[in-house]
């Protein structure tokens, strides 16, 4: 008697485990339709635990979410729960010019309020404060207590408040952060970004010096950044 067909058959697996490199992940993901920014995050299994996308305002989430999966089941044999995908969007339209200009009076009334760092153990939490015409504006970030992490975390802090003064209208990306030394023995503290909106992405570049305290430091020159693009040259998404 024949071997049973059932029995020669093999199924399509698929892997729990990521194989492959996040950031060439990441980096097709953005040549889809609408998307600007992909941020994949990794659980310690080593199993997808979120997908972080910013699109353009005209954009359908579902539709995007639907194209994620199915590029992502056909390219690398990876699945993903569609409730694992969270997707944020930016507008299309130019922002008003009126509402420029109030925005680029804006900065140069926005000064630090409060920078608040506390540490328990392994954790660290940065509380920053903004004020902007008599207002403040707070913004938190927390994670592993190390060095570099820690002024991650500090500049991420300040891009939150940014961004609640700004009403979410724009995101950023740290790329890095970097204490140097001169040769006057004096320090500086540079920060790089990219600020994101519907038209792409763009490099931004911050840099102060350093006069003690180097999470005071960052905060400025995060706040340096923002200044030299998203304020006194307007907005335009």
């Amino acid at each position: 008697m024949g071997k049973n067909k059932s029995d020669t058959f093999r199924n399509f697996t698929i892997p729990h485990r990521f194989n492959y490199k996040v950031e060439e992940v990441e980096k097709s993901l953005k040549n889809l339709s609408d998307i600007l920014f992909v941020k994949i995050v990794l659980s310690e299994s080593e199993e997808i635990k979120e997908i972080h996308v910013i699109t353009k305002d005209s954009s359908n989430p579902k539709r995007i979410t639907r194209d994620i999966e199915s590029f992502l089941l056909a390219k690398y044999n990876i699945e993903v729960d569609y409730r694992k995908i969270s997707i944020a969007q930016v507008k299309d339209e130019e922002i008003k010019n009126s509402q420029a200009s109030e925005e680029s009076k804006n900065l140069a009334r926005i000064k630090i309020s409060d920078i608040k760092i506390s540490t328990n153990g392994n954790h660290f939490e940065a509380i920053i404060k903004l004020e902007n015409n008599e207002r403040i504006f707070e913004g938190k970030a927390s994670g592993i207590n190390w060095d570099k992490n820690s002024e991650y975390l500090v500049a991420k802090a300040v891009l939150d408040a940014i961004s609640n003064i700004l009403e979410g209208s724009i995101f950023f990306q740290i790329n890095e952060i970097k204490k140097v030394k001169l040769e006057s023995e004096k320090k500086l503290a540079v920060v790089s970004l990219n600020l994101i909106n519907s038209k792409g992405k763009e490099g931004l570049i911050g840099s102060t010096m350093v006069n003690g305290d180097f999470n005071e430091a960052v905060v400025k020159a995060v706040l340096k950044a923002a200044n030299r693009r998203v304020f006194t040259k307007k907005i335009k998404n």
